[in-house]
């Protein structure tokens, strides 16, 4: 059956989209008073249901060059923009769980927006002297962010009319739509020099890696709980500092 429609407020907070305060909109399975998800289950195809999508528009470029005076290059970008639509699906079975979104979400419409990511390897090995000089980079799109707001199911069960189906005496729901909030770029620069020893037919490297040569503190991972006053979007993991690295590698 349809879910009711309802609507609950957001909690006031200015790290929120706009300060919070918004309508959030009732498409979850609280609505659902009477489902029961030990019921049996029947498979059959999602257009009989209002059907769903899933698209996707992007494009990988990638070239790589190797020149004659010991010069290499590997590169490329990659960028794109994944839709995906349950919206007539969850109106008629809000019990569903579609693109791994947990039944409790609001949002049925997925629109992240053009995603890219950028990577490139180069190396050059200094002739006569027989230095070798390495640098390789990546650039990332941040995590995307996420604010689980243990709602009370009091205030759910007001807004519903109704009691709310919950257990204990809160329900999570995600404040934000997925792709409208994304946490740090993360863009890494890595260095390599290594000396070359040769001895007969034995070669040795000698070699010095620096990572994060840039020493970028990007949040990797962050808490996504949401509470007013709380330590909602605290780093939990950042990108790991410059430090080096010395080798040496024989070939014989």
């Amino acid at each position: 059956m349809p879910p009711d429609p309802y609507t609950l407020t957001a909690p006031s907070d200015p790290r929120l989209p706009g300060g919070g305060g918004y309508a959030i909109p009732g498409l979850m399975n609280i609505t659902q008073g009477g489902f029961n998800a030990g019921s049996s289950n029947t498979v059959t195809f999602a257009d009989n249901f209002g059907g769903l999508s899933q698209l996707y528009n992007g494009f990988l470029f990638n070239v790589s060059a190797r020149a004659a005076n010991g010069l290499n290059f590997q590169g490329g970008i990659n960028t794109g923009r994944t839709v995906q639509d349950s919206c007539d699906l969850r109106q008629q079975l809000p019990e569903v769980n579609v693109f791994g979104a947990s039944v409790n979400a609001p949002y049925c419409k997925n629109d992240p927006g053009f995603i890219t990511k950028v990577t490139g390897l180069g190396s050059y090995t200094v002739p006569k002297i027989d230095v070798l000089l390495g640098l390789t980079f990546r650039s990332d799109q941040g995590a995307p962010l996420r604010a689980i707001w243990n709602a009370p199911t009091a205030s759910v069960t007001q807004a519903l009319g109704r009691p709310a189906v919950g257990v204990g005496n809160t329900i999570g729901i995600d404040l934000i739509a997925p792709g409208e909030v994304w946490g740090d770029r993360v863009n890494e620069f890595n260095l390599r020099f290594a000396k070359i020893f040769r001895l007969g037919r034995t070669r040795t490297h000698v070699g010095l890696d620096i990572f994060n040569l840039l020493n970028q503190d990007a949040i990797l991972t962050y808490n996504q709980t949401f509470a007013p006053n709380g330590a909602w979007l605290a780093p939990t993991s950042v990108l790991t500092p410059r430090f080096y690295k010395l080798s040496a590698q024989i070939d014989f």
